[in-house]
């Protein structure tokens, strides 16, 4: 649902993938199989009645797993707040802010709340928001649980700034997406999708496009003339927002299973195979199983992959080349061997699928 602080209903699409170009995939994401980030593409702020105020997006990202629920704010603002003035404010940024870092999606909900906001320009809420912008960049991190402490003082802090007085509610949304076939209509699928302070009786929806990025209205249906003959959507205020989808996690930044794999590493060269079997490998594959980071498929197989790692090592007779843990998790999948796999049964009967 869309609205501003008239409560009135607004236009939201999400834009096929035959209104895109470059064409972006929209297959539905299948829980447990793949990695998502979620971008503000461009935010716009019409003319206003005011004279001098620029467009901040204040978001929050809720994803719900297993019964429990990790928020994370947002806030994103031109960078370009010290040369701001009247006659600039009525253009679009184009800012490809990443809201997220690499997120798995394991099923559950996961929901945007975004707002687009008119502040006032002055140089106190410039420093405030500022201070805040920056804190919101450290949540864009790939473990979700070494953020979690920051959240809360940062949502405060934001909820402090849009509730003084110096900010307008222009337009605000809220979605949630699920797994397709779970009964919603929105479920999480790459692409783009809009949010516009217009009536559908203002703008037709199916001249609605993206070009390189960029919010447009150009000719309906399926073809490509939309490409050559699209213009800018201007004086309507707007958000537009990309959902991306990879392969991969980002095996190097998930810093704590990093150390206890380079730990067990270490341990191995020094001829202590036994001991890391028998005490760092279930600290490891505790750690694999319980991470918010690590989507469901990649469990078993990056379990698989680093005590095939470490096993390797130990028989070697000299020392190999240490590997990464990116490197090791493009080994080819080892085979499942009967204490692996009575392994992975207790960790699913303690901790869950």
């Amino acid at each position: 649902m869309w609205s501003n602080n008239n409560s009135r209903r607004y236009l939201s699409k999400f834009l096929p993938e035959y209104r895109v170009y470059p064409t972006i995939e929209s297959t539905p994401i299948q829980a447990g199989s793949a990695y998502c980030r979620l971008y503000l593409v461009e935010m716009y702020l019409g003319k206003t009645l005011f004279d001098r105020r620029y467009p901040v997006v204040h978001a929050r990202i809720e994803f719900e797993q297993g019964g429990k629920k990790t928020v994370i704010p947002y806030l994103a603002k031109p960078e370009y707040i010290q040369d701001l003035a009247q006659n600039n404010l009525d253009r679009v940024i184009q800012c490809n802010y990443a809201m997220t870092d690499l997120f798995p999606f394991n099923g559950g909900l996961v929901t945007l709340d975004a707002r687009l906001l008119s502040m006032e320009v002055s140089d106190v809420i410039k420093k405030f928001i500022k201070i805040m912008g920056r804190f919101s960049e450290l949540l864009v991190v790939p473990e979700l649980s070494s953020m979690i402490k920051l959240a809360q003082p940062l949502y405060d802090g934001i909820e402090e700034l849009t509730g003084s007085g110096h900010a307008n509610l222009e337009l605000g949304y809220r979605q949630s997406f699920e797994e397709a076939g779970h009964g919603g209509a929105n479920f999480l699928s790459p692409g783009y999708f809009v949010a516009i302070l217009a009536e559908e009786s203002q703008i037709n929806p199916e001249q609605l496009c993206v070009v390189n990025d960029s919010l447009r209205v150009g000719s309906p249906g399926q073809g490509t003339a939309f490409v050559k003959d699209s213009k800018p959507l201007q004086g309507y205020s707007y958000m537009l927002f990309c959902l991306k989808q990879y392969s991969e996690q980002n095996w190097e930044k998930l810093s704590k299973i990093n150390d206890l794999v380079n730990q067990a590493i270490d341990t191995t060269f020094k001829q202590d195979y036994e001991y890391v079997k028998r005490f760092l490998l279930p600290i490891i594959q505790q750690e694999i199983w319980t991470s918010q980071d690590i989507a469901k498929n990649d469990r078993t197989k990056m379990i698989l992959r680093i005590k095939d790692e470490l096993k390797q090592i130990g028989l070697e007779s000299t020392k190999p080349r240490k590997r990464s843990l990116h490197s090791i998790m493009q080994k080819p999948l080892p085979d499942i061997d009967q204490e692996t796999e009575a392994e992975l049964q207790v960790l699913t009967q303690m901790f869950g699928e």
